[in-house]
């Protein structure tokens, strides 16, 4: 990915104090990875290995692993991969740097793991446009022909519900405020960007919806700042 990208994430999670929920989207399992399994349990062979790609400090990967027999966190931040595994250190998951947009490790994994299922959130995004082909790339490898993903990223309305918040108070959201301060500015997507990307891949969208983020930061007046997202399930067949 852009150095730029991967050095603004290193920076974010070097400064980030090793503790849960931290993070804007550090949310517990319970509101996430565990509150999305409907959306994807059915499809994902229980067979098959877990990635969790863009795992930050791996709170989701500990989650899936109570449900999956294998799960893997990558980030390709080493700092996150350290909170991950220190973190989660007793919830038997490999935590390990990745970068998604490297076709050729991508080409790696899979010849190591063999086809998986994938849970993915707020990952693509982020990314420079120019390189979100070979991030979809590189996803449609490590699905093979059997694997399953679950993709869930900021809907367009997002970037508004972020700028309404910022503008509240000198000092709300500074959970978010941290995000902006490492240059990671959330992108403004446009509608059906997310299934762009995918179908230009060779991805077939399965099912798709709306879902909120309850992030961990809070407005000025005490609500929790929830973030609108959309949702796919996918997979390369």
């Amino acid at each position: 990915m852009d150095q730029s990208v991967n050095g603004n994430w290193q920076s974010f999670w070097t400064d980030l104090p090793k503790e849960r929920g931290q993070a804007v989207w550090d949310s517990e399992p319970s509101v996430t990875a565990t509150a999305h399994l409907p959306l994807f349990e059915q499809h994902f062979a229980v067979d098959l290995p877990v990635l969790d790609i863009g795992c930050g400090n791996g709170t989701q990967s500990a989650a899936l692993a109570t449900l999956y027999q294998r799960v893997l966190g990558l980030d390709f931040a080493p700092a996150a991969i350290e909170h991950a595994a220190a973190l989660q250190a007793e919830s038997g998951v490999e935590f390990r740097t990745f970068d998604l947009t490297d076709t050729a490790a991508a080409r790696a994994l899979h010849e190591e793991l063999g086809d998986t299922n994938i849970y993915m959130r707020g990952v693509l995004h982020q990314m420079p446009d120019e390189r979100r082909a070979d991030a979809a790339a590189s996803l449609a490898v490590l699905l093979g022909t059997t694997g399953h993903l679950f993709a869930a990223e900021l809907s367009p309305t997002a970037g508004d519900t972020i700028k309404d918040a910022i503008s509240q108070s000198a000092d709300a959201v500074p959970k978010m405020r941290q995000v902006f301060k490492h240059n990671l500015t959330p992108a403004a997507w446009q509608e059906g960007k997310l299934e762009a990307v995918l179908t230009a891949a060779d991805i077939t969208i399965v099912q798709s919806g709306s879902l909120i983020l309850q992030g961990t930061d809070t407005l000025p007046n005490g609500d929790r700042l929830d973030l609108p997202m959309t949702w796919v399930v996918a997979n390369a067949n």
